[in-house]
């Protein structure tokens, strides 16, 4: 008791630092307390409450430290160290230097949390519908970026083919969830169901394909769900960048420009290919109101990420800086997805560490008027390993070019991906000078630059990468492909 008393109390005074502002002394005092012998439930409890702390300064390398103390606790319940161990994968996608097969192996140990979970088995007799029943498992129905990606499945889908069901594990509200819950056939909010609970709530629906649209984000809610197997057919999408780790987990939506033969091996699931289409698909919602307005004339170059400053690393910065010393009279806008004090702080120690003169660097936090802060720079400097998605997308729908880096590992080829599809491939380089240089070659090009600007967005709507009908003719065919090739394997199961 004396023990829980005085973590309690050590406990008690954190708050009180945290509530003052004082984040960086209210980390360093917890850890000290991570140092001493603390009851596992306590050591949890400690490692969580570093992780909500780590994650408001910015510090991402912290941050993973801090989740991957909370799994080893043994103070977690299970469906925490579920989500703690989720976030602890996430976390390490920021990371510069984490090895690929390293990455592979922690997100295989996220099965063993599932061992004895009860899967439902599946009869092809209790599946023969008239429609293909779709299930789509997400927390983004709302004004998130994945809403952006998840809107032309619902808008494009084959109402003659495919009946579509959504399972909402957020509780979205707003314009987005409604324009999204009038496209579906159903709508199920699971919001407060446990996992299992949500899982028999899928399979009473007989759902034929169920596809997770979400991974190892928001705390790895819908994969607890797939893992009891609710539908005969699970795939991943969208919504995670990397193998979830689950053998639950059948498919994983891909294309040609960011699943390889080379990062194939690292995956559990089985890559489903786009061979016409980007893996994602950008159409804004319709309560989206993008701005037409005119960049002003510069006499310098403006370079610029509005990325979540937890992807701008150190090496990355570095790559920024010699960038803009090689444009004479250019600066670097970095505006935050977060309106973080702390954060901003903590970028500001970052860039002076990485060289950056005085003035060189603007930062913004995050702001209602985003868009229209994209015709405040020229070029979009994209972060590695972890790319740009959305910010991407919105940066070439507003007409500003993107010129971002790509490895081996499918979670770093996304921004290819999206180019690709968009026609300006001549942007992504696979090595850090390539990609200096394409940035460089750019902002000394103000022909192009300007012809960029002007002609993006109509390049970008005519594209593959906002061809949602074309994209989910192409999505429907592989899931009916996955479709059949599950009830192939139950007749020669009965054979």
């Amino acid at each position: 008791m004396a023990e829980a008393h005085t973590f309690a109390g050590e406990m008690e005074r954190v708050r009180a630092l945290l509530a003052e502002g004082r984040e960086s002394l209210a980390l360093a005092e917890m850890r000290r307390m991570a140092r001493l012998a603390l009851p596992p439930r306590a050591a949890f409890e400690l490692a969580a409450a570093m992780a909500s702390v780590c994650a408001a300064l910015g510090d991402v390398k912290s941050l993973a430290e801090a989740y991957r103390a909370a799994c080893s606790s043994g103070g977690a319940l299970p469906e925490e160290h579920r989500a703690a161990y989720s976030n602890y994968l996430f976390a390490l996608h920021y990371l510069p230097g984490v090895e690929d097969a390293r990455l592979f192996r922690e997100h295989c140990g996220f099965a063993r949390l599932f061992a004895g979970v009860r899967q439902y088995a599946h009869e092809a007799g209790r599946h023969r519908h008239e429609r293909l029943r779709v299930g789509y498992l997400s927390p983004d129905f709302s004004m998130q970026i994945n809403a952006f990606f998840i809107m032309a499945l619902l808008v494009h889908r084959t109402r003659e083919r495919f009946d579509v069901y959504c399972y909402d594990t957020r509780g979205a509200g707003g314009s987005v969830a409604e324009q999204m819950r009038s496209l579906a056939d159903a709508w199920r909010d699971v919001s407060a169901l446990r996992a299992e609970e949500t899982a028999a709530c899928v399979h009473a629906d007989e759902i034929d394909v169920l596809v997770d649209l979400s991974g190892h984000a928001a705390g790895g809610r819908t994969l607890a769900v797939a893992a009891h197997r609710p539908a005969p057919v699970q795939m991943t999408a969208i919504g995670w960048f990397d193998t979830t780790g689950l053998p639950a987990i059948d498919y994983v939506l891909a294309d040609d420009w960011a699943a390889t033969e080379e990062n194939e091996e690292l995956f559990l699931e089985k890559p489903l290919r786009l061979h016409d289409h980007s893996l994602l698909c950008y159409m804004p919602p319709s309560s989206v109101q993008y701005v037409k307005g005119r960049r002003e004339r510069r006499a310098a170059p403006v370079f610029g990420s509005f990325n979540n400053f937890y992807k701008i690393t150190h090496e990355q910065l570095l790559l920024w800086r010699e960038i803009v010393e090689r444009v004479p009279g250019a600066r670097l806008v970095l505006k935050n997805t977060a309106d973080s004090e702390a954060q901003e702080r903590r970028m500001r120690r970052m860039t002076a560490r990485a060289g950056f003169t005085e003035g060189a660097v603007e930062f913004r936090r995050a702001t209602s008027d985003y868009l229209a802060q994209y015709l405040d720079i020229d070029i979009a400097l994209d972060t590695y390993p972890y790319p740009g998605g959305g910010t991407t997308c919105d940066a070439l729908y507003m007409g500003t070019p993107v010129i971002t880096r790509c490895g081996r590992r499918f979670g770093s080829r996304f921004g290819l991906s999206l180019l690709s599809a968009a026609g300006i491939s001549e942007l992504a380089a696979a090595t850090p000078g390539a990609y200096v240089e394409k940035a460089v070659a750019l902002a000394r090009d103000p022909e192009l630059l300007n012809a960029l600007h002007e002609d993006l967005r109509r390049r970008m709507t005519l594209s593959p990468l906002m061809d949602g009908a074309g994209y989910v003719r192409e999505v429907e065919k592989l899931y009916e492909k996955a479709w059949q090739t599950w009830l192939q394997q139950k007749e020669r199961g009965r054979a």
